[in-house]
Formats: C-alpha cells, structure tokens, sequence
C-alpha cells in the first residue's frame, strides 16, 4: 500500500502543469522567533528544544518549479483555512508512562484536494505507539475519501500521505491523529513538542492540493504551507523548577502551565469556570482590553473562528450537559465527535 500511494504522489509531483495568471507578488518573509530559531539549529527541530513550543516555521515553503509561475503571495488568499495539532495539559500525578492521542485538524477549506503529503516531527523523549493495524498515523474522519498510509523515516519524523481519485472539499473534521507515551520519568512542566515542518524528500514535496492545479488550489495551498499551519505540544502541567546550588547561591527558574483545548484555567477540566473566564475575555475586549493569556485564548477560542465569545462559552456549557447525562468522553472527544 505505500509503495502505491508514494507512486501516486511520485506521478503527481511529475505531472504539475504550467500556471496561467498566477499572481506575480512574492511571498513575505515571516519573523524570526526565538521558536523558529530552532529550525535553523537542528535537523529535527522538536527534539530536546528546552522544554519550548515550537512554531510551524513558514519560511520554509518553496514553490515549487514546476508551478512555472511567478511568486504566489499568500496574502490574496481571502478564505479561513488553518490546520492544527492540539495542545493538551496532563497532570504530574498520571503522566509518566501514559498514552495520549492528538488531532490534527482542518478547519475553513476553500477548495477541493485530492493529493496530501505531511512530514510530522516530534520530541524523541515521546514515543509513537502504532495502531492496531501496525501504523504510526491513523486517517481521521475528514479523509474518508481517500487512500492513506504512513512511514517514519526515523526516530522523531514520519511521513503521511493521503490520495483521493475525486477532488474532495474537506470539512472541518479531523485529518489524522497519532497516539504518544509520555516517557517514564516524566515531570512537572515539561513540554513535548511536534508538528509538522514543509519538507522536499526523494520521492516528491509535501503538497495539499487538487488534481486541477488551478490558481486557487495553489493559492491555498501556498497560505497552507506559508500561513495556515499552527503546531502543538503535549506538557505536563504545574511550575517546572530548576534548581542550582553553589556554596551562596539558590537559582529557581520556573515557567507556565499549559491548558488543553477548552481547559481554560488549566484545572484538567472543562466547565462553567472556563465559560465564565471566557465571557470575561469576550467583554473585556470590547474595551480593547485582554483578560486571558496567548495560551488561554488557544484555549477558549472552541470552534477556531479566531474569536473568542459567546459560542465558545456555550460549546463548554454543552459538553457540561452532556456530562450530566452520563457522557463519559473529554472534551477534545467530545467536540470532534460535534463537527464530524
């Protein structure tokens, strides 16, 4: 089945045809961060990164030759597509050792694909545990269409390719999840950090797009690789304290707690408590003014519209009464049941 899928996307990558009035901007340079700067150190750039997030790092797009078109800039993109992993918080008390699942998820597609192919890495201090059918990645719901299948090229990189014969609009569903162990001695506000980086290997680049290859589908797909991707991490959630004795000195170094989606506060739940803070935020904003952290926001914002309001703060009230009636899934459960 691989060598299948890895020649479909071979043939595809030859096939690319000449462009007709793609658009003649060129791409703008993202920021340098002090996250990005770990891509520019290291030929896995999730890998033992101090216990940090690491951003999808979006100067790495190259379009490719066989466009035949000038620059296309991901600015005139007007659709909403974002892909994104989760974030998730455990406690201390239950991480080491434990099996966490991820999503990666798509939301706000404009436009139909039928070839995908990512390079997903993550920090080596985890462990991917393959499914039931011997596989490190799993299809999710949104690939119903489509023929998959999934490699790792090595410890801490695998590779996904997804490959449909009909161009299909993907709703917003989830793209595919990997299950992780956190490592034996896992502590208290450790970060594993993974995500995707744009990668041209032996057999083709990664792609997200039709077989039309038409203006928009490469539109978006430059947004995608440029813009549209936000990466994720697992932590164990409290202070991470590090402490350094000489014969005078105590040196405590401590850094923040991370949440999971729709744990907004960060106490391993989602509830009225959360709903609240979240229509704190929604009111202070009408002030111009901002009530929760970068992370709480990734937190709050449920339905990933890029606003935090009133709809999140129900979504959290409604998996409350779920729970009330004897559900039993987590939110993250929960809510990509909801939108399957």
């Amino acid at each position: 089945m691989m060598k299948r899928i890895i020649s479909v996307i071979t043939g595809v990558a030859l096939a690319l045809s000449v462009c007709i009035g793609c658009p003649v901007n060129t791409v703008e340079a993202g920021p340098v961060t002090s996250a990005n700067a770990a891509y520019e150190t290291s030929e896995n750039p999730f890998n033992f990164q101090d216990d940090q997030a690491v951003e999808y790092d979006r100067r790495r797009w190259i379009q490719p030759a066989e466009w035949n078109c000038p620059k296309i800039d991901p600015n005139d993109y007007t659709g909403g597509i974002m892909l994104y992993f989760d974030k998730i918080g455990i406690a201390p008390e239950n991480a080491p050792g434990a099996v966490q699942r991820v999503y990666f998820s798509i939301t706000g597609a404009t436009e139909p694909v039928s070839q995908i192919k990512f390079h997903f890495y993550y920090d080596t201090r985890l462990t991917v545990v393959q499914n039931n059918n011997k596989a490190y990645i799993t299809a999710g719901s949104g690939l119903s269409g489509f023929t998959t299948g999934s490699a790792m090229v090595e410890e801490g990189q695998l590779v996904f390719y997804a490959y449909s014969p009909e161009d299909i609009l993907l709703g917003n569903s989830c793209i595919f999840t990997v299950d992780f162990k956190y490592p034996d001695d896992a502590e208290q506000g450790e970060i594993y950090p993974f995500g995707l980086v744009y990668t041209v290997d032996d057999v083709a680049a990664d792609t997200f797009i039709g077989s039309q290859q038409d203006d928009s589908g490469r539109l978006q797909m430059t947004y995608v690789f440029t813009k549209g991707i936000y990466n994720g991490y697992l932590r164990v959630l409290g202070e991470k304290t590090t402490t350094t004795t000489t014969t005078t000195t105590t040196t405590t170094t401590t850094t923040t707690a991370a949440y999971q989606l729709g744990d907004v506060n960060g106490d391993g739940m989602a509830d009225s408590v959360d709903s609240s803070m979240i229509l704190v935020h929604n009111a202070m904003a009408a002030d111009n003014k901002k009530y929760l952290t970068d992370d709480q926001i990734w937190c709050a914002d449920i339905n990933d519209d890029l606003i935090v309001d009133s709809v999140d703060a129900s979504l959290i009230l409604a998996y409350n009464a779920y729970l009330a009636d004897g559900g039993e899934q987590s939110f993250i459960e929960w809510y990509e049941m909801r939108i399957d």
